[in-house]
């Protein structure tokens, strides 16, 4: 292992737990797809094994499974240095792309959502030709058709998420620290701007019952961040606190799909570069107490937790484990794991190599 460089105190008096194997979670169902070297993967629960979807051409990332379990949406730079949103069966059968080709802003990999049904797309360009204006596009599809549309003027954008209808589109927009979150009437393409709890967001708004549950910092500096948790109702009305639960960084939650539990994935700077970033993994019961860590039983900086997705049973929570040995502390090993949150001492299962996973919302 290359030598600890940064200034945070590594935590070397503790060992990493020997993860589990997928068979010991007894899932007797369901499946995963996630990304490994530019390519998309899933793995069949009830078959013990993973499959290959897509073959190497550039990269194929951000796969995201669709309400019927049947198909997964998905980023291709397959025809060059620009981007498409893909469709695909869930074997991997039938790849198309369902959008006009884009690029990411500042050359970053461009946000993408889509409907339950895969009937509309949202994704987030770069503009053209505005090399001092706002650099994001925020762009509606219809799959069917194929129409594209821009919607509202260029800003920054980030985090879409449709509404469980697919009737409204929800997003954090404005500059930095000076962030909102906003909605988009789908049928008008009208665009409607919230009211903020803080002047920095660090999450787009997830479905918590009849409210939505979001993140947001009143400052954005590195030295007094209070990153918390907010709901407020569809409309922006109404914005309360969700629990006592703040970090100093970012925060992120995700809510189980029976709206129970949120995983709230978190990152604050110990100082330093690289691995001076503790990302971890927490969980929250649906009122917002009853915080309890999932991931601190691996040695930090040398581990990290990141990206929870929840199973369709509201128990069983996905995450990525990096370990990065070092210097400056580059993702080396990633790896997807299951952990059952049921189990306060439960040690989490190997599943594959690979990151950022999407379950079947179908068990």
């Amino acid at each position: 292992m290359k030598g600890y460089q940064g200034s945070g105190a590594p935590e070397a008096h503790k060992k990493p737990p020997r993860l589990r194997l997928a068979k010991d979670l007894g899932l007797s169902s369901g499946r995963i797809t996630f990304t490994r070297s530019g390519d998309i993967f899933t793995y069949d629960f009830a078959k013990g094994a993973e499959s290959q979807l897509t073959q190497k051409a550039q990269r194929n990332v951000a796969p995201v499974f669709l309400g019927d379990g049947r198909r997964i949406a998905f980023l291709s730079n397959r025809d060059g240095m620009v981007w498409r949103v893909f469709l695909m069966n869930a074997d991997g059968t039938e790849q198309r792309p369902i959008t006009r080709s884009f690029t990411g802003a500042f050359g970053f990999l461009p946000s993408f959502m889509i409907t339950n049904d895969g009937s509309r797309v949202a994704y987030i360009a770069a503009t053209k030709g505005l090399p001092d204006g706002p650099p994001e596009e925020l762009h509606l599809v219809d799959v069917a058709s194929g129409e594209d549309h821009r919607v509202g003027e260029p800003d920054h954008f980030d985090y879409p998420a449709f509404s469980p209808q697919g009737d409204t589109l929800y997003l954090v927009a404005g500059e930095y620290e000076a962030e909102h979150l906003a909605s988009v009437d789908v049928a008008t393409r009208k665009v409607r701007h919230f009211s903020g709890a803080g002047n920095r967001m660090f999450s787009g708004a997830a479905w918590l019952g009849d409210r939505l549950l979001f993140s947001a910092s009143p400052t954005g500096s590195f030295c007094c961040q209070r990153s918390s948790l907010y709901t407020t109702s569809p409309d922006g009305s109404g914005i309360r606190g969700f629990g006592s639960f703040w970090v100093a960084g970012s925060l992120r939650p995700e809510v189980s799909p029976k709206g129970t539990k949120v995983a709230a994935a978190w990152s604050v700077r110990e100082g330093g570069f690289g691995a001076d970033h503790r990302n971890e993994i927490s969980l929250l019961d649906a009122n917002g107490g009853a915080e309890r860590p999932l991931t601190d039983m691996f040695p930090r900086p040398f581990y990290s937790a990141s990206e929870p997705a929840w199973a369709p049973d509201d128990h069983h929570l996905a995450f990525t484990l990096t370990l990065c040995p070092y210097v400056g502390c580059e993702p080396t090993i990633r790896s997807v794991v299951v952990v059952d949150t049921r189990d306060t001492k439960a040690v989490p299962a190997f599943i594959a190599y690979g990151g950022g996973t999407s379950w079947s919302p179908v068990p």
